[in-house]
């Protein structure tokens, strides 16, 4: 279709602009619907609103919030002059969804139930049935399965009725893959096989694209591994044919899913990274958060620990800006299923330590306890604390490799065998290597008897050098041994314990932490304690 033959009037632009659009020719549509609104094809101020909200659209589905937004506010303004309640409502219904692409769900569904009310004032089928469907996905994104399901479901009814076939379509793709997430797959591939039947019969390449990657998640979740990745060639062959990149996001999640269900980590890894990196350039939050909990599942199955860890949060962190509760509660379940396996590391290494030395039980949770809470006090970041901890039971692990007779021997220690007590750092952290884990224990494990005068071992580093995680460790570690019943001394009390330890503060230690940490033990030391994107409708 040639977009430089101008229409007749405004209906007869937005169908030829409508053509353009289902083929991916979103610059070409722009300048036609520019075009009539100067060059008098537009009578009327509510033809110029109508035209002006049709530019927003294709800027909307450009992924150009900005120009979306001025364009919507411009065909507000017009509404109003006009006095067209309909377009007033459209005009609102875009700039929900500006809204709801920044991650501001309270305020695009504030917006929504203004453009519902327009549609119901004005009885525009179309607004109404683009409202319900909108609505939905608020619901949906935030777990409300009922709520999400009505919604869909009355925009698919408003949408047949006022036979408008892409809304119907869009309510049908809604359907299906709340179908699908919540496993009813019967019901998911009844609306989903009517959806791509309309497209097929419109015409729509670009929208059957969609369709068909809801088809692909569908058959992983069937098992049909060899169907999903069938999906994903005719996937790609519809892209290449029409060159629009609208749900290039998408398309690469669903391609990394397949490639995941299919065992190739290493293309499952590339195609998750590209969807990720659109879906940042597309102000696509929904398919960004996936992205990133699809990657943590990939890089904790082959052991990249600390990468699994800065997905599970950067998907946190997405999923908590938009309040997606289904999606928080799978990113608590694959953290906590990280902690797991560390808990279990720690609580293994931990019996075996003191399995071989009699003085050390229980020493290492009372270290940990207490550097937890010295922990909280200076550093404040709570997403470290449970890593922290586990470096902390972990910090006498190199005693692994010292005899039992000389870790329990109950006189002074010969030159020999101190160096060998000695070497229980260094041995630690090799003992460790093979682990990667989601945060750097290594300081705790390597450093926590340097001195802060330079005196310490194993490498001798002074103040500040000396990590701070490894630092907090010193403090809490001496202040437990002393504190504790050995064969060879008796227990201090708090209180000597203190005054013992306060004189060596500025010498084996940082003093300003002493003086946190005496100051938290005299005031009764409180324990440390460490416990897919939907279609939204714009015109």
């Amino acid at each position: 279709m040639n977009a430089t033959v101008k229409p007749a009037d405004v209906v007869a632009a937005q169908q030829d602009g409508q053509a353009l659009e289902r083929t991916g020719r979103r610059v070409d549509a722009r300048m036609l619907y520019e075009d009539c609104l100067h060059d008098g094809t537009a009578s009327t101020t509510c033809d110029a609103a109508q035209l002006l909200r049709l530019v927003a659209r294709t800027y909307l589905n450009d992924a150009d919030l900005a120009a979306t937004a001025e364009c919507a506010l411009a065909a507000y303004v017009v509404a109003e002059l006009c006095d067209d309640r309909a377009a007033l409502g459209h005009a609102t219904n875009i700039l929900a969804i500006v809204e709801w692409k920044q991650g501001n769900l309270d305020e695009a569904k504030r917006l929504y139930l203004l453009a519902r009310e327009s549609a119901e004032l004005s009885g525009e089928g179309r607004l109404a049935a683009m409202t319900a469907s909108n609505l939905g996905v608020i619901a949906d994104v935030r777990g409300d399965e009922d709520e999400a399901r009505d919604a869909y479901e009355s925009s698919l009814g408003l949408a047949r009725g006022t036979e408008c076939t892409d809304l119907v379509i869009a309510a049908l793709c809604n359907l299906g893959q709340l179908e699908t997430e919540a496993g009813r797959l019967h019901a998911a591939a009844m609306h989903l096989t009517e959806a791509r039947e309309l497209c097929t019969a419109m015409g729509d390449p670009n929208t059957l694209v969609t369709v068909e990657l809801l088809v692909a998640r569908l058959r992983i979740r069937q098992g049909d591994v060899a169907g999903a990745r069938d999906t994903c060639a005719l996937v790609r062959s519809i892209s290449e044919q029409i060159g629009d990149t609208h749900d290039a996001a998408g398309t690469e999640c669903v391609f990394g899913l397949v490639a995941c269900a299919s065992g190739d980590g290493q293309a499952a890894e590339l195609h998750f990274t590209r969807a990720e990196a659109l879906a940042v350039e597309r102000h696509d939050l929904m398919v960004e958060g996936e992205a990133a909990c699809e990657l943590a599942e990939l890089y904790r199955a082959q052991g990249r620990n600390r990468e699994t860890l800065q997905r599970l949060n950067q998907a946190h962190r997405l999923f908590a800006q938009l309040r997606a509760r289904r999606e928080l509660d799978d990113v608590d379940r694959r953290t906590a299923m990280l902690e797991n396996d560390f808990l279990d590391v720690a609580r293994t290494w931990g019996e075996w330590i003191e399995s071989k030395d009699v003085y050390t039980q229980g020493h290492c949770v009372r270290v940990a306890d207490l550097a937890c809470a010295l922990w909280t006090r200076v550093h404040g970041d709570d997403t470290s604390l449970f890593w922290f901890r586990i470096g902390a039971l972990l910090h006498d692990v190199g005693k692994l490799n010292v005899p039992p007779e000389v870790l329990n021997k109950a006189g002074k220690l010969t030159p020999e065998e101190w160096t060998l007590v000695r070497a229980h750092t260094t041995t630690g952290v090799a003992l460790l290597a093979d682990t990667e884990f989601p945060w750097d224990v290594q300081p705790l494990v390597l450093s926590h008897h340097e001195r802060w005068d330079g005196r310490g071992y194993p490498h001798g580093l002074a103040g500040e050098e000396i990590p701070i995680a490894a630092r907090v460790l010193c403090i809490a570690d001496v202040y437990d041994a002393l504190t504790s019943k050995r064969s060879y001394k008796a227990a201090l009390t708090r209180d000597e314990a203190l005054e013992e330890m306060g004189r060596d503060a500025g010498t084996q230690f940082d003093p300003a932490l002493f003086a946190v940490f005496e100051t938290m033990l005299r005031e009764g030391s409180p324990e440390a304690t460490v416990e897919f994107p939907r279609l939204t409708l714009a015109a």
